[in-house]
């Protein structure tokens, strides 16, 4: 029994650890970030604060209704021998009530207005949300592409110290000019400050991410498995002038219904629609009515009730007030109407540029993955060929940093091609790429 207690805690207490070792994934990263967001929970607040204001502005159109009680002691009756404490005390309660039976429909516009602005405030909610995870997004992919640089630095680097070890035995013998072998060592010198540019690189990137996800920088990362893009990679590079045009069209319409900043500017202008219809209700009357019942106690008379009816109507005169007010309201909507046609013409050609430079990252990955394939090559053909004194340093120099252009370009291509379709995803108002991808052809 003792024995397996111990085995428990040992459990336990390796648990957490356990779980520290888990690699992260970028869903998970997206929900800490999310979760330990300031700027999320003040937009979470900001639909509280509309939602409040909407339901109060609702609570106006019913009546309103108050209540007053009071009582008195009229301590100097006390002096009359005759006077009891009855006689010198008194109450009275009274009750009223008012509503307002027309407006000319301003309450019900006003409501209306704090509905919009409750919509507005939904729409920030989710404008918030894409950003965070846009930006969990980019630092995620931020690590992983300086990860595999520091790698292929690391790669290269070797590389850079063999043909100097080879460099070095042949110099021993005397079959290597000393100019030579100096270029071997300024290349391995290079790329020992490639390695450390690189290595900062990474340690900047993952103190960003750390920063969003609130997990240690040292926290390992998930890998993307590339060879799972290889279908969409391949579909979107065999697609056609029509083919694009017709994925252009679907990915703005997506947009279109998705994104909050649209559906920002379409809210703006009707709101500004509704701030004019309010102005003119500033030309009807208000008539209101109210009912007041009121009791009443004194030893005398004793107890006694009155009420009232009344009904009262008002009419602003300020006829210029008005009109100004009303020409106002209407420049504002033109305004408003002006700026959300534009901003969305701007926006849906920021969606469109976004999907070419996704494409073209698509586009490159191929290319690029065949470049590098071609430059490994080259290079072993040209690393044999020194050793046998059949090519020069120079030659040697230049195949290795043809490789090490080419994997640098294949590492951008395929990152730039993860970030472009985050960015692209964030653009439609997506909180993930799936909807995006399934309209590739």
């Amino acid at each position: 029994m003792r024995f397996a207690t111990w085995i428990s805690m040992l459990l336990l207490l390796a648990a957490p650890n356990l779980a520290a070792q888990d690699a992260l994934g970028l869903q998970k990263a997206q929900a800490l970030a999310l979760s330990r967001s300031a700027a999320l929970r003040g937009s979470e607040l900001g639909v509280d604060a509309a939602s409040l204001a909407a339901r109060s502005q609702g609570y106006a159109a019913l009546p309103s209704i108050s209540a007053k009680a009071g009582g008195g002691y009229d301590y100097g009756r006390l002096a009359s021998s005759t006077a009891t404490f009855a006689s010198a005390a008194s109450g009275s309660l009274a009750i009223s009530a008012s509503e307002t039976l027309y407006d000319g429909g301003k309450t019900l516009a006003l409501v209306k207005k704090y509905g919009l602005a409750t919509e507005a405030a939904r729409q920030t909610l989710r404008s918030t949300r894409i950003s965070i995870i846009g930006q969990v997004d980019s630092a995620f992919y931020a690590v992983l592409q300086a990860a595999a640089s520091l790698d292929a630095a690391a790669s290269i680097l070797a590389s850079a110290r063999l043909s100097q070890t080879i460099a070095q035995a042949k110099i021993d013998v005397g079959i290597l000019a000393k100019s030579d072998f100096l270029q071997t060592q300024a290349d391995t010198a290079g790329y020992e400050t490639t390695l450390i540019v690189a290595r900062n690189s990474l340690a900047s990137a993952k103190a960003s991410l750390a920063s969003l996800t609130g997990l240690p920088a040292a926290t390992a990362l998930e890998q993307v498995d590339f060879s799972g893009y290889r279908d969409l990679v391949s579909r979107l590079g065999e697609l056609d002038e029509a083919a694009i045009d017709k994925l252009s069209l679907d990915v703005a319409t997506l947009a279109k219904a998705n994104t909050p900043l649209l559906s920002g500017y379409a809210l703006s202008i009707e709101q500004a629609k509704l701030a004019v219809d309010i102005a003119r209700k500033l030309y009807l009357p208000t008539v209101s009515a109210g009912l007041s019942q009121s009791l009443a106690y004194q030893q005398s008379p004793g107890l006694s009730t009155t009420g009232s009816l009344s009904l009262s109507a008002s009419l602003s005169l300020d006829l210029w007030s008005t009109k100004t007010a009303i020409d106002s309201a209407a420049v504002a909507a033109s305004q408003a109407d002006y700026a959300g046609r534009q901003g969305e013409t701007d926006y849906l050609l920021s969606v469109v540029q976004a999907l070419y430079q996704w494409l073209g990252s698509a586009g490159s990955i191929g290319s690029t993955a065949k470049a590098l394939d071609y430059a490994k090559s080259n290079y072993e053909n040209v690393l044999e060929k020194f050793k046998l004194s059949s090519a020069t340093t120079s030659d040697l120099s230049t195949a290795e940093a043809l490789v090490s252009a080419d994997t640098t370009a294949l590492i951008t291509a395929r990152y730039g091609f993860l970030s472009n379709l985050s960015r692209l995803s964030g653009l439609a108002g997506l909180e993930d790429s799936g909807k995006l991808v399934a309209l590739v052809p």
